[in-house]
């Protein structure tokens, strides 16, 4: 019993992706079946990838509210450079060196000139939006490259690939959290920031690492939007920023810094995908599923203070 229960004291998010997957597979016969979990992993690609993103913010103590429409901006400013060349490497890179801009422009604004978090990444989030409807005139970009809309359904080893790359994201983030005096670095300056720059960390630095990270992840997240949904769509990030933050706190990663995981951010993310994914099978409209998404994010907020631990182990 002790292993189950420092586990769950590392991840209380477990318990409740157990109860949802159990209670929703005995009330629809399709929630676990092949097709059904194939799709729901597809489906959040994108949310995980950028909740990757949110998390080594939040563990440094910031917020990034500009990584949703960063994933707009990515989008299409990459399917328009897909669009004129044909060339799905150019997009990628395209996608990527846009989030880094607005990451790199986060980082300089809120490590080196100590501007608020909340009102900085709200003003670039902004920006970004409107360098997204401007660029695409509001509607979809056309002209996506065959290859990408291939990849959209391609499977490898019975997981979609969209899945695949959010998973090597999420490897790379946790071997970097874990294993690198950066990621330790990153923890120090979210647990307190004074006692960091005291013990010598360049504490500028690292904040304008974590948001280039979220940046490359909100890059990263736009250009597999458009393999997900078949064009680079301007508005593909409008809805995201509360369900990227609902996982990366239902997961169990606080919010003032030096608390948590990306591996905590893996269960909350799936936590919110099963509860969508089997309140659609089940037929509940969809302003009820905000509501209970709400009170599962109280929920699991609360198990995260009372039960968890600070740290993984």
């Amino acid at each position: 019993m002790k292993p189950i229960t420092s586990t769950l004291k590392t991840y209380p998010a477990m318990l409740i992706i157990v109860v949802l997957a159990v209670g929703f597979s005995l009330l629809s016969p399709y929630f676990a079946s092949a097709g059904n979990i194939e799709a729901m992993l597809g489906a959040n690609a994108v949310v995980l990838i950028a909740a990757v993103g949110m998390t080594v913010v939040f563990l440094a103590g910031g917020i990034d509210l500009s990584i949703s429409t960063v994933i707009s901006a990515s989008a299409v400013l990459s399917g328009l450079v897909m669009g004129a060349t044909g060339s799905v490497a150019l997009g990628a890179v395209t996608a990527v060196a846009v989030g880094l801009a607005f990451g790199a422009l986060n980082g300089v604004l809120i490590g080196y000139f100590s501007l608020t978090p909340f009102i900085t990444t709200m003003a670039t989030q902004l920006i970004a939006r409107g360098i997204a409807f401007v660029m695409s005139a509001g509607i979809a970009v056309k002209g996506t490259p065959f290859f990408m809309l291939d990849f959209g359904f391609m499977v490898w080893f019975g997981i979609p690939a969209l899945t695949v790359i959010a998973l090597i994201v999420v490897v790379v983030a946790l071997l970097a959290m874990a294993r690198t005096t950066w990621g330790r670095h990153v923890m120090l300056v979210g647990s307190n920031a004074e006692a960091a720059r005291f013990s010598g960390i360049n504490v500028p630095g690292v904040t304008f690492s974590v948001y280039l990270f979220s940046g490359a992840m909100g890059g990263i997240a736009g250009f597999i939007s458009i393999a997900n949904l078949g064009n680079a769509i301007p508005g593909v990030g409008d809805t995201l920023l509360l369900i990227i933050i609902g996982a990366v706190v239902l997961g169990g990663t606080g919010m003032n810094g030096g608390e948590g995981s990306v591996g905590r951010t893996v269960l909350g993310v799936g936590i919110l995908a099963i509860l969508t994914n089997g309140l659609n099978l089940m037929g509940i409209p969809f302003y009820d599923q905000l509501i209970i998404q709400g009170v599962l994010i109280f929920l699991g907020t609360w198990m995260a203070a009372r039960f968890g631990t600070r740290r993984d182990a």
